[in-house]
């Protein structure tokens, strides 16, 4: 390393720029050609590139599914396991980064609010060549998938025979993306900005690369109007290091960055000429012990010991540099973190290596480079989606706002701004409408799409009126409700009714799920929930229902207890909504389309622009059972209720809580709903002790993410490890904690032998499309273990005696 000792602040530019600036306007011309190329002649261009700079002879530039299948094979168990952990601590970081949907009444009858919405799709740069970057693929695809990006693709160079690293299409099979391309560098960037007839043109490129990938990345956006995470370029770690740091650990920070290639760029600040000294004679050790050690000793080559007098200075110069990494190799580390205003990542402490960020800890290691961290922030969740604001006045908020626009508009001289507001105003004088006074602020348009789809008894209807509905608390004498005022028999007294209208859960609930808590009907489970919608809307009889089997039982059973008619739209064999759907529903007179997703039992996610389009065509009410959201990564169609008032959520706490046996579920709806449902409702549907458990559990909502990384761990788990099994011929993709499994052999007798094991499943053959299928719960780790080996003993015990299902 070159060695400077107290450099003047005046020569702290020079000293800080990057090796690869200088042959900035070489690199731009080379990309700009490549470019020129791929724009020209396509796929064949990305062939001749793979030859000619990867050395690479490809007959096809997409990863095969042959190719999937022999992957997960040659990667060694440790490593799948540590990948799979890996990918749960990302997958707990990123998804405690959603936010729920902001609304805000800025004046009476004006509320403006704003949704996440994900980017469409998107193309995933994966590094490959000497070193294959798989973590680069769990950093970029764990937060896609959280966002809910329908389409994903990978893009990743070819090794000389033509292969991807098994290592890479492993954990795009963990990722469940299986759109991974064979072409890297500039040519892979131009092939996602520009598309092909076999890459598709992206909106947004992610991930990092050498100079030549990043240069790509700003001739896309600038160019070519194509979104990028950040310019992420050659990689480069800054470690501040007073007389406490380790020089042995100091020394293999620094080599963990310079073994990433020769351009890499490595910095170490002390106010210590010792550490400087045995820092070197460290790196001396450790480089020769390297396997790219040829490579790390390059990137030293323009690195830098730099001595300055104290910590401030050393500050100052990091924030001045603005480092991808930096560590901070001192004992008053958290001390000093409070001063840093230019970095990517920051690692704290002598115990804090900065390989952790890039492989495990759970933050994202897509970092800007090359002092782009004093503009960008590295990749998150927010990376995949767009923030999109929306706003709704109702005839207050119009009558109000409307003049103080007008001003503002004629001031500035926009005469058809004051007009737009004007005719409406004017409109309103004319027709002489009333401001409608409902809790939510809406005009009288909003009760339209009931018009005729609830019961007329129901809206001749007033609500039931308990013995505590005008009471927010107790008073001191309470002697109207016939209670035991002398308390309950047993250790806790609930003697008293509960809230009718569970306040307090509902304004719990509100705040974690980003919705109004009147947007809220809280039901003796979902089955509650289900059972009053069907009585909500349809007359004994005369109404119908719509249901997508194979599906959740009770919409049925709840259509038969009230004497209505069921219809059923089965779904596909791939178990999503047929493609005429919606055409279906548009002509169906039914009251109720019941749409489960993830689906139970197939535990499938129904795709999300084809119930879009149901809700835009269907005139009766369209309830999404999300009974299992909380295991998947799509995002929730709460954040849709303002848009789609004929939209039902529902969601329950006996999963993802593990709160079954409180038998709680909720229904999500737009007030006027609500209202209908609490009209209708039993007056102490909810009982105190479900109500203070339910409290409690709320209270502890931020130990959710580790549960349901648990769980999900077990069913990645599962899901690898019964394929293995001989009587097992396929395992269902699951967004649920549960997975759908079709046997070889005969499934019921497979059934019964797990219960004589005293292990219980759910027999789901005789269910449509699934023929020949168990679906089994994830359970604990012992628990996995358990059925595995009892399947494992049932094919090695039965496979001949059984009958094989063809």
């Amino acid at each position: 390393m070159q060695v400077y000792s107290y450099p003047d602040p005046s020569t702290w530019p020079a000293l800080q720029q990057r090796a690869a600036a200088a042959e900035a306007l070489q690199v731009a011309a080379r990309v700009r050609d490549i470019f020129g190329q791929v724009r020209e002649r396509g796929d064949a261009a990305l062939l001749t590139l793979a030859a000619e700079l990867d050395k690479a002879t490809l007959t096809g530039l997409v990863v095969s599914s042959a190719e999937f299948a022999t992957a997960v094979a040659q990667v060694p168990a440790d490593l799948q396991a540590a990948i799979r952990q890996a990918k749960i601590n990302i997958e707990t970081f990123h998804a405690a980064q959603r936010e729920p949907e902001m609304r805000v009444e800025t004046m009476p009858g004006v509320v403006c609010f704003r949704r996440a919405v994900p980017v469409q799709r998107v193309g995933l740069y994966v590094p490959g060549g000497s070193a294959p970057l798989f973590s680069t693929l769990l950093m970029l695809g764990v937060p896609a998938r959280l966002a809910g990006c329908p389409e994903v693709v990978v893009c990743t160079p070819p090794q000389p025979d033509g292969s991807v690293s098994p290592v890479i299409l492993f954990v795009a099979q963990l990722l469940g993306i299986n759109k991974v391309v064979k072409v890297g560098g500039a040519q892979a960037v131009a092939a996602l900005a520009l598309g092909t007839d076999t890459v598709p043109a992206v909106d947004k490129i992610f991930g990092p690369g050498n100079r030549y990938v990043t240069a790509a990345k700003q001739l896309a956006a600038a160019e070519y109007g194509v979104a990028i995470d950040m310019p992420a370029g050659p990689s480069e770690v800054l470690v501040i290091a007073d007389a406490s740091a380790n020089p042995g650990f100091v020394a293999a920070d620094l080599l963990s960055q310079a073994e990433h290639g020769a351009d890499s760029q490595v910095v170490v600040l002390t106010d210590s000429e010792s550490i400087i000294e045995q820092v070197q004679a460290e790196l001396e050790r450790q480089l020769a012990t390297l396997p790219r050690r040829e490579v790390a000793a390059q990137a030293l080559a323009n690195s830098r010991a730099i001595l300055l007098s104290d910590a401030a200075t050393m500050l100052a110069f990091s924030n001045q540099y603005a480092p991808e990494h930096l560590i901070l190799a001192t004992d008053n580390a958290e001390a000093l973190a409070t001063q840093v205003t230019n970095a990517g990542s920051v690692f704290l402490g002598h115990l804090t290596p900065e390989a952790v960020g890039d492989y495990a800890s759970g933050t994202n290691h897509t970092l800007p480079t090359g002092g782009y961290a004093r503009q960008y922030s590295g990749v998150s969740l927010d990376s995949f989606v767009k923030k999109i604001t929306f706003q709704r006045l109702s005839v207050a908020g119009l009558q109000v706002l409307g003049p103080v626009v007008e001003t503002m508009a004629e001031a500035e001289g926009l005469a058809a701004h004051a007009q737009a507001v004007s005719l409406r105003l004017a409109a309103l004088s004319k027709e002489n409408l009333q401001t409608e006074s409902t809790a939510e602020g809406q005009d009288s348009t909003f009760s339209k799409p009931y018009v005729g789809l609830i019961r007329p008894s129901v809206e001749r209807m007033q609500p039931y009126s308990s013995a505590r509905d005008e009471f927010e608390g107790m008073a001191p004498v309470m002697l109207d409700a016939n209670e035991n005022s002398l308390g309950s028999v047993g250790p806790d007294d609930f003697s008293r009714y509960p809230d009718p209208h569970q306040r307090a859960i509902k304004v719990d609930l509100a705040r974690l799920k980003g919705v109004a808590s009147n947007q809220i009907f809280l039901g003796n489970g979902s089955d509650e929930a289900i059972d009053l919608l069907v009585r909500l809307t349809c007359t004994p009889g005369q109404d119908s229902i719509v249901v997508c089997p194979p599906t959740y039982g009770m919409y049925e059973v709840a259509a038969n207890l009230s004497d209505v008619r069921v219809e059923r739209l089965p779904l596909t064999a791939d178990f999503q909504l047929p493609a005429n759907a919606a055409e279906v529903l548009a002509a169906s007179k039914a009251k109720l389309v019941f749409l489960c997703s993830p689906n139970n039992p197939t535990g499938n996610l129904l795709a999300a622009d084809a119930l879009e389009t149901i809700l835009r065509s269907f005139k009766g009410l369209v309830v999404v059972d999300e009974a299992y959201a909380d295991f998947a990564a799509a995002p929730s169609w709460t954040t849709r209720l303002a848009e789609f008032p004929r939209l039902v959520v529902l969601q329950t706490f006996s999963k993802a809580w593990g709160l079954a046996g409180l038998r709680l579920g909720v229904a999500y709806a737009a007030p006027a709903l609500i209202a209908y449902l609490d009209k209708i409702k039993p007056p102490y549907n909810i009982s105190a002790a479900t109500q203070q458990h339910t409290l409690a559990a709320l209270a502890g909502a931020p130990s959710l993410p580790e549960m349901r990384a648990e769980l999900l761990n077990g069913r990645t788990w599962l899901a690898t490890e019964l394929p293995r099994l001989p009587i097992v011929e396929h395992v269902f993709p699951s967004d649920a904690n549960f997975l759908l499994v079709r046997f070889s052999v005969d499934a019921t007798a497979v059934y019964d032998q797990l219960r004589a094991r005293g292990i219980v499943v759910r027999n789901r053959t005789t269910q449509p499309g699934c023929a020949g299928c168990l679906r089994l719960t994830v359970g604990t780790d012992t628990e996995n273990e358990q059925l595995l080996q009892a399947l494992a003993e049932i094919g090695a015990e039965q496979t001949t005696e059984m009958p094989v299902v063809r």
